[in-house]
């Protein structure tokens, strides 16, 4: 190595990209000194990404000549230390490439493009500053990427503007914050004394500030868990704490919006569908926010004062990341709570097994609400139909009753688990069925649009007039979805005010706000809709639930199938009946027998969940192993077979390991990629993921195929 090289200052960057790794730069002293957990720009392949500094004073060698660091987005790091801390424990535990990582967590932060700026005074910024001379033509604020696109100068721009606003020679125009134009209507249930049960979920929750206390809120649809956040999330406030709230679903966020903006005053939202231009406003405001509620990437927020955690409906498994690194909002949450030494809530009326034996084995405080606090109606008893030789979706039990409780000026929902107007399109003539090019699924009806499409990758064709196989005109729906259940409720009930709340129709946010303001106005007699109706919603008015097909998702090829059906029936009944009218339930099912209908009752909860802890444990399923699922996917399966079976040679050398696979995945083709899996099972649970760690290092992966870490997976389809 040569004396020059020596002088000169070289860092690893994690480059936002799924490649394996980081990757060494040269520093330039125009950017000044650099600091570990500032996001760069960096050429990369022909172009530029961001990244972070994942460490300085790289070692590098004489005979390399190495890329320059373009620029510099921060002055200092986004995260403190002990988020450092968290994220490093996170990324190790679930396997995830420094590029993957960051790219999750530095999500929130994306929006640097729009952040405008002024200049007071020209002429000073351009004496003390002459890299900005002439892009200030006028006092009104410029975007940062306007200034970028106005600058002729090619690398540390972005440096120049933060350094410049730090010296207050430039100032960043920040827009009022979301709560100025909020509305603070009075809290119905504020004003009501909490029950025993209540009150002694509270003071536990609360009795906890400033350590590490997991708890799982154990109460029945119904039973006041949401005000026992609200209470607990009061005094955390009052104490100059933060609360953060995380919900599976976009669908909840109205709802959980409007009952914390009747309580506090600086509440903030995240999700997924919110503008950059709002979520810009979120991040600016970030320090003065007293409660922030959100879905699973609200989780990486800085939130600087965050002194309590709340998940709420903790069993969904909406809050299982799929894309890029693969990880579970609920765990993580748990973590950083046990890194900031704070309390954490987890809340539901089905809680996930993971959870309960968790419970059981002493490491969470159990918290339990056994009664409604709104209604002092009796137990639902779902009431099952039997559907064998109906070929009707409604049966007629439960048309008189859709009937009857719109006569009685109530309110009903129907659930249907099934986008589209059916799920398949097949030839009577020669019985072909119409398939995705690209994946190993059917192609579901999508009859309004006169479309066929691929509920996995998004393919979509127009429906064919006669059959590609046999050219005839012979096409029959194959089953039903919540488009045919419109058409039918039409024909059958043409006085019924009714609107579907599926993805099809709620495609905004602004969608989602109207449709949920109309029903709660009782400008609606009835919702039918999928899963996202039925996760914690509370319709005071509801008393009628329908299930049109209890029988989907039951017999799926995945161990936690039946403990999915349980929960999301059991969540379905617990919207009916939640104000002062009793509810009524009805379960259509063609197989009426079966065992699992007499679990679809609350007051079972406990029951059931011990019941399948005891055959998980027997059979050694999660929670009593830790799976690692590995899928590589390929345009061509013979290559995802030579990497995953290379996969299992290196997997072979942790002793006490048991390996499934290589093998076709169940949904064997996804996007035009054959998708071969590797299911590494440790009843130890002492030696995944961290025995897999040096083993992925050293493998070389061609990269015509993907290889995907997925520790505790929860779909294994």
């Amino acid at each position: 190595m040569t004396i020059e090289c020596l002088q000169e200052k070289y860092v690893e960057v994690a480059v936002f990209s799924p490649l394996a790794g980081t990757f060494t730069y040269r520093w330039p002293e125009s950017l000044g000194e650099p600091v570990n957990g500032i996001r760069v720009q960096v050429p990369f392949g022909r172009g530029k990404r961001f990244g972070i500094i994942a460490s300085i004073d790289a070692s590098v060698e004489a005979a390399i000549t190495y890329k320059e660091v373009l620029d510099r987005l921060d002055e200092k790091p986004l995260f403190d230390e002990k988020r450092l801390q968290w994220l490093e424990r996170v990324r190790r535990y679930y396997l995830a490439q420094p590029g993957d990582l960051w790219s999750s967590a530095l999500g929130w932060a994306s929006q640097d493009d729009i952040r405008r700026f002024r200049c007071p005074d020209s002429e000073a910024v351009s004496q003390s500053c002459p890299e900005l001379a002439g892009l200030f033509r006028t006092r009104a604020a410029l975007s940062l990427k306007t200034l970028i696109d106005r600058t002729t100068q090619t690398s540390g721009i972005r440096h120049v503007i933060s350094r410049a606003c730090a010296d207050q020679l430039i100032e960043e125009v920040l827009p009022d914050p979301m709560w100025a134009t909020q509305r603070n209507d009075s809290d119905s249930m504020a004003g009501l004394k909490p029950t025993d049960a209540q009150q002694q979920a509270i003071e536990v929750i609360i009795g906890a500030k400033q350590r590490f206390q997991p708890s799982l809120l154990f109460g029945r649809t119904g039973s006041g868990k949401t005000e026992v956040y609200l209470n607990a999330a009061e005094s955390v406030i009052q104490s100059g704490g933060q609360v953060l709230v995380l919900v599976p679903e976009i669908g909840l966020t109205p709802m959980w919006l409007a009952r914390l903006q009747q309580r506090f005053e600086k509440v903030a939202l995240w999700h997924s569908a919110m503008t950059a231009k709002e979520r810009l406003v979120v991040r600016q405001h970030l320090v003065q926010t007293d409660i922030l509620i959100g879905t699973r990437s609200s989780l990486f927020l800085p939130l600087p004062r965050l002194a309590l955690i709340v998940v709420d409906e903790e069993h969904d498994a909406s809050f299982k990341q799929q894309e890029g690194m693969s990880y579970s909002a609920r765990d993580m949450a748990v973590l950083l709570a046990q890194e900031l030494q704070i309390p954490i809530v987890l809340g539901s009326a089905t809680p996930s097994l993971e959870s309960w034996r968790q419970v059981l084995s002493g490491f969470y405080q159990r918290l339990d609400l056994p009664d409604r606090i709104v209604t002092d109606n009796a137990q639902i008893v779902p009431q099952v139909v039997d559907m064998r030789d109906i070929e009707s979706p409604v049966s007629d039990t439960l048309l008189t009753a859709l009937q009857e409780t719109m006569a009685g000026g109530d309110q009903s929902i129907l659930f249907l688990n099934r986008r589209g107007y059916a799920p398949a399109l097949q030839c009577t003539a020669c019985g072909d069925v119409p398939e995705c090019p690209s994946c190993s699924m059917r192609l579901t009806l999508h009859r309004r649009a006169g479309s066929l499409r691929c509920h996995t990758c998004g393919y979509r064709r127009r429906t064919p007039k006669t059959c590609e196989s046999c050219g005839e005109a012979a096409f029959l729906p194959l089953g039903e979805g919540t488009e045919k259940l419109e058409e039918w409720l039409h024909e059958h009930i043409p006085d019924l005010r009714f609107t579907r709340f599926d993805r099809d129709v709620i495609t905004s946010h602004s969608r989602l706000e109207k449709t949920l303001e109309q029903f709660e106005k009782g400008e609606l007699d009835c919702l039918i809709g999928t899963q996202m109706l039925v996760k914690g919603h509370d319709f005071p008015n509801v008393t009628l639930v329908g299930v049109v097909n209890a029988d989907l998702g039951v017999s799926l090829p995945d161990f936690r199938a039946s403990e999915r059906w349980w929960q999301q029936m059991t969540q379905v009944t617990g919207r009916a009946g939640r104000g002062d009218k009793p509810g009524r339930v009805l379960i259509q099912t063609r197989m009426p027998e079966a065992g699992w209908l007499s679990r679809i009752s609350e007051s079972e909860a406990e029951s059931t969940l011990s019941e399948e802890l005891q055959l998980r444990e027997m059979l050694s399923f999660p929670p009593f192993a830790r799976w690692v699922r590995i899928v590589c996917s390929s345009a061509k399966i013979e290559r995802a077979t030579q990497v995953a079976t290379a996969i299992v040679g290196q997997c072979k050398k942790i002793e006490g390991l048991q390996i499934g696979g290589p093998m076709p995945c169940p949904m064997e083709r996804v996007a035009g990629k054959y998708r071969i899996e590797v299911v590494l099972r440790d009843i130890s649970r002492k030696l995944l993921p961290w025995k897999l760690e040096p083993l992925i290092a050293v493998m070389q992966v061609p990269n015509d195929v993907r290889v995907r870490m997925d520790v505790d997976p929860q779909d294994m389809m």
